[in-house]
């Protein structure tokens, strides 16, 4: 009996009682060592805190290193060169434009001299030089066109702005013009390079008795485009500035929703996000603000038995127990709700994704709790034996005492 006394009685029996001391740190040399760790900040640190982060968006952006630096320095350049060839563009239309009046004006100021009273009958004066050339003149002047020349059908001039050359062959095709028609061509006269018009003079009869010819120099076509290219430049200027600070805008709008991350940066981290989502024990859904389900790992293919064409369905469609989608498809916020998935338990803890202005929808973890309530309950009951025996032990020990002392 005293044998079994000191085996079952005694203090060895007794489960451990009494709050165990307390352990009082020593924090008496922190009194003194300056600000802690997690004390706020002072205002002058969160000003350089700011302005070092605008300063590194701003160098990754012009930098190029991240998505939106390139692709703000690509846009750069594309609006670039589409304002250059603009510019280019325009400028040649201009010339172009500007050749065209030259030549409709020459011929209507040739047509309009040549059709002028009293210009055929001139012809047949005694002096045509004397009478036409200071109509010439005045008609030339009154115009803006570098010269009016008439001549004869042999295309000797009687008039001309430089007065050396009347008398002298004129330069330029006259036998369309001797046929009746007007022609027009680009040629280098006496007086430099020139768009010019040669109209027929004809008589009553409709007998050509000689030539008109007006024209303009190339150099006064040039200027008159070269006087529209400054506007043309200043225009251009103000579409690449704004169209460079619409891009800025867009780039620094990009740069902050990737990060400042770049292109490497971003590839590895989809690789690492792939490999952790795909070798996670747990189960991951993504589901947008509509309730549509934009992503689910293998581990939630698993546990909720989705089909293979489960993303870009709404959670409702996916035959899901109604608790189980209810609560997907709200969106709200739950910490280890336990829910029943066929034969399973799973821990449902969801979490919105728009709380800090990210796009709308929730994240969701899945943990099969299965096997752990499993164990729980086989531990509770292992639990109620060993308190089951403990009391017997008890009993057995404070029997064999009472009747040692007896």
């Amino acid at each position: 009996m005293v044998r079994l006394l000191g085996r079952f009685g005694g203090g060895s029996a007794r489960r451990p009682s009494g709050p165990r001391p307390p352990q009082t740190p020593d924090h008496a040399h922190d009194r003194h060592e300056g600000p802690l760790k997690g004390s706020s900040p002072t205002r002058a640190e969160r000003d350089g805190d700011r302005t070092r982060r605008r300063s590194g968006a701003l160098r990754a952006v012009v930098g190029g290193r991240s998505v939106a630096g390139q692709v703000f320095v690509l846009q750069v350049v594309i609006v670039l060169l589409l304002v250059v060839a603009a510019v280019v563009a325009l400028v040649l239309q201009v010339r172009h434009d500007s050749t065209i009046e030259a030549r409709n004006r020459s011929v209507a100021v040739a047509q309009a001299f040549a059709n002028a009273p009293g210009t055929a009958e001139a012809l047949n004066s005694p002096h045509p030089t004397a009478v036409l050339q200071p109509r010439a003149e005045a008609a030339r002047k009154a115009t803006d066109v570098d010269f009016i020349v008439v001549m004869d059908t042999n295309g000797i001039r009687y008039t001309h702005p430089k007065p050396d050359r009347i008398g002298k062959k004129f330069v330029g095709n006259i036998a369309p013009a001797l046929a009746g028609r007007v022609v027009t061509e680009d040629i280098n006269g006496t007086i430099g390079p020139l768009v010019q018009a040669v109209v027929p003079i004809k008589a009553d009869d409709g007998k050509v008795v000689g030539l008109v010819s007006a024209g303009i120099t190339t150099a006064k076509v040039g200027g008159t485009a070269d006087q529209q290219v400054p506007l043309l430049l200043m225009a251009a200027a103000v579409g690449l500035a704004l169209a460079t600070a619409g891009t800025a805008l867009v780039s620094r709008r990009l740069l902050r929703q990737t990060h400042g991350l770049g292109p490497h940066e971003m590839t590895r981290m989809y690789e690492h996000h792939d490999a952790v989502l795909h070798a996670v024990r747990e189960g991951v859904l993504i589901v947008d603000g509509e309730g549509r389900l934009l992503l689910a790992n293998d581990e939630a293919h698993r546990l909720l038995d989705l089909p293979a064409d489960a993303e870009g369905r709404h959670v409702l469609d996916l035959a899901l127990p109604a608790d189980t989608a209810g609560l997907l498809a709200s969106g709200r916020v739950a910490t280890d709700e336990v829910h029943r998935v066929k034969d399973r338990l799973l821990a449902v803890n969801q979490r919105p994704t728009d709380i800090q202005g990210g796009p709308p929808g929730s994240v969701a973890t899945l943990r099969d709790s299965t096997e752990l309530r499993a164990l729980s309950g086989r531990a509770e009951v292992a639990r109620e034996r060993l308190d089951m025996l403990y009391d017997a032990t008890m009993g057995i020990g404070t029997s064999l005492d009472v009747t040692r002392t007896a």
